[in-house]
């Protein structure tokens, strides 16, 4: 598949898009601000949807993004944010495939993809190499969460938990989910029992987990097989 890549940033928004012509980067633009307005508006109304690390309750009829972020983050038991980035991938890729087949969004390492057979890296402070091949027909998703790369919010010390699943939001949240859960002094024996423990909620929604802490890596359900890969520095979504 013959593609063109596309930087676009918006406020705290980063992300790399993958498109088959200019229009589908001009609806993954506007999606991605449509998405955006949603957010801040919950925000605004209520300033707890932003800063609670539980699931949040609400009792009135939301928009199509901040309604996936609350399910998301119900199902893996953490706050709706964590469900960010991987739901505006989402909705971007969504919207992109009216005017294509082909489409992917990477949102600081939060993907979403519809149609795509493509090799991904796992961008780490310890450089691995460790990459992986994904090839779907529909939409897909990788979503990672990292203790020590990026801004995003973690309280574990995982150098990457990646997710596998259909659904972006609920990846999204239980990479930051599982992330939390690798502490500091957390081995090989330590990190098998989490995703053991985590596994058993997860199952349902998500295809398979892979967590790299140092060079320790742990892995459970379906996940693609792991391959040398060289990572390009300008390549990488830095969000």
């Amino acid at each position: 598949m013959r593609y063109q890549r596309y930087r676009f940033k918006h406020k705290e928004t980063i992300v790399t898009i993958l498109a088959e012509n200019d229009t589908q980067y001009e609806l993954a633009v506007e999606a991605i601000l449509r998405a955006r307005r949603f957010i801040e508006e919950r925000i605004k109304k209520d300033p707890y949807f932003l800063i609670t690390y539980e699931p949040y309750e609400f009792q009135v009829e939301l928009d199509e993004v901040t309604s996936r972020m609350i399910r998301a983050s119900k199902i893996a038991k953490v706050g709706p944010m964590a469900a960010v980035a991987g739901t505006i991938s989402a909705f971007a890729v969504e919207n992109m495939i009216k005017a294509g087949d082909f489409a992917l969004v990477d949102n600081g390492g939060d993907i979403a993809m519809h149609s795509c057979d493509i090799t991904i890296g796992i961008y780490m402070p310890r450089n691995l190499n460790l990459g992986f091949r994904i090839k779907t027909d529909g939409f897909y998703s990788v979503c990672t969460s990292s203790g020590t790369v990026g801004h995003s919010v973690s309280l574990g010390f995982a150098d990457a938990v990646t997710v596998f699943a259909k659904d972006a939001s609920i990846a999204d949240c239980f990479a930051t989910r599982i992330g939390n859960e690798i502490k500091e002094n957390f081995g090989k024996e330590e990190i098998e029992k989490t995703l053991e423990m985590i596994w058993k909620e997860a199952k349902n929604y998500v295809d398979g987990i892979l967590v790299v802490k140092e060079e320790i890596i742990g892995k459970i359900g379906n996940v693609p097989k792991l391959r040398k890969v060289k990572i390009e520095p300008d390549l990488i979504t830095r969000g």
